[in-house]
């Protein structure tokens, strides 16, 4: 059973063609003794970031050195999560955050040389803030921009926009590449539980938003349906809607995900005004979400405040 924070399908693009050809460019560098110290692997959750930071770390702690797709008993134990030499700092369940305490215990852990591999790999679940709070990306600045010979870090990221300017200026960006349409309705069909005939047609139902088909519950065609009902009658100044919309996003997986997907699909078929008041209303959602998980906000209130706030703005105009 893996220890890893992630579920098996975001571990299955490891073997698509574009992470593989990554990976063997980054295996490239480090033979070279060019490769950086500190990367940041940016791309939407679960469509090969998360795969390519895993046989990233098997390949450079790997005494073998077979290169990628080594089933040696050190790589499978990284694949596993139970590797000593690889260590992956994660979201703690109860704060929602990545803490200065576990900054810290990096800091005084990434001088140790490794116990049995060939280097130590650290890797940052989410280098966006927040999660990754102020006081613990100051708490890293120093190490990431000077690991030690023997340590590299692999910060993941979906928008580099998200995070603080001083980790972005202390990693090297490797964008991961998109996937091609067979490779992406496989994992779809793996994180769904269902056919990949069913999984194109939700990747169809998503208008082709890889992230949203992927992280959504399967019934979310039928909530962006729901929920686009909810919008329309919300931004009339319904105010039981207001109070329904911002419970349902509360309640449904990946909700602020859903309700942008709901208003970018109204914009898309509105009028020009209309469009412009939906697009409006995605971008202040947008900005909730970003200061609710900040100031630790309940992300309902908000949500709720913001659709009200939208719904009195059309209302004056």
């Amino acid at each position: 059973m893996s220890q890893l924070p992630w579920p098996a399908s975001f571990l299955a693009p490891a073997r698509w063609r574009g992470v593989q050809r990554l990976l063997a460019r980054c295996l490239e560098l480090q033979a070279a003794g060019s490769l950086p110290g500190t990367l940041m692997l940016v791309g939407p959750a679960g469509l090969g970031r998360e795969a390519l930071a895993v046989e990233l770390a098997a390949a450079l702690v790997c005494r073998q050195q077979q290169g990628p797709g080594c089933i040696c008993p050190s790589c499978e134990r990284v694949r596993r999560g139970v590797h000593p030499d690889v260590e992956v700092i994660d979201v703690l369940p109860k704060k929602e955050e990545i803490s200065i305490e576990q900054a810290r215990q990096v800091g005084e852990n990434v001088a140790q040389r490794p116990y049995e591999g060939l280097r130590r790999v650290y890797v940052l679940s989410s280098c966006h803030t927040p999660p990754l709070n102020a006081e613990a990306a100051s708490a890293l600045l120093k190490t990431l921009e000077e690991p030690p010979p023997h340590s590299s870090f692999l910060l993941l990221a979906g928008n580099p926009a998200r995070v603080l300017p001083t980790i972005v200026s202390r990693a090297v960006q490797l964008r991961v590449p998109a996937p091609e349409r067979e490779e992406l309705l496989s994992v779809l069909a793996l994180a769904q539980g269902c056919s990949e005939e069913r999984a194109a047609e939700l990747l169809a139902a998503a208008e082709g938003d890889a992230e949203l088909a992927l992280r959504s519950g399967e019934d979310f065609p039928a909530a962006v349906g729901g929920l686009k009902a909810l919008i329309t009658a919300a931004l009339g100044a319904d105010g039981l809607a207001i109070l329904r919309a911002g419970a349902a996003v509360r309640q449904a997986p990946a909700g602020t995900m859903l309700l942008s997907a709901a208003l970018l699909q109204l914009a898309a078929r509105a009028d020009r005004e209309s469009a412009e008041e939906f697009l409006d209303a995605a971008a202040a959602l947008l900005t909730a979400e970003d200061r609710s998980a900040l100031l630790h906000l309940d992300l309902e209130g908000v949500l709720v405040g913001t659709l009200a706030r939208a719904a009195v703005g059309r209302g004056t105009r």
